[in-house]
């Protein structure tokens, strides 16, 4: 069977990618939430398999943040990384102005950094840029 992209997914499919990984899963109101609140999603499924996943937030100014770059690991090593991650960089590009320069931020899992450089992406720290840095916190 081919593989179908779409810009739908549930919060049970999104953690169900994140546990294929080995991410922590979140509570289903977060995964809902933070999907309903997505700029652009792109999703991969295998028939009704959910099997990968990226999305794009963008401030629809200067500033994107490329999340969630989930591919379930018998699926990897096909191309459909690189698909996920360009598929919302286009629809990012498409919705800004002419002449306009996006930054694209994005926190790569351990050992995968090599997989974003091929794509464009530099490591920080580098000549311009500082270390790239997050925070946790709980409520």
């Amino acid at each position: 069977m081919a593989l179908q992209y779409t810009d739908k997914m549930t919060g049970g499919e999104y953690n169900e990618l994140r546990c294929s990984v080995g991410f922590r899963p979140i509570t289903e109101g977060q995964a809902e939430r933070g999907l309903e609140h997505t700029t652009f999603l792109t999703a991969v499924r295998d028939g009704d398999k959910i099997v990968a996943m990226g999305r794009v937030l963008f401030d629809f100014g200067y500033t994107a943040y490329l999340g969630d770059i989930i591919v379930r690991p018998e699926y990897q090593g096909q191309g459909i990384g690189r698909q996920i991650v360009e598929t919302p960089i286009g629809r990012t590009m498409d919705a800004s102005h002419e002449g306009e320069r996006i930054l694209f931020i994005l926190g790569a899992a351990k050992g995968k950094e090599a997989f974003y450089e091929k794509i464009g992406f530099q490591r920080r720290p580098n000549e311009v840029s500082g270390c790239g840095m997050s925070m946790y916190r709980t409520k």
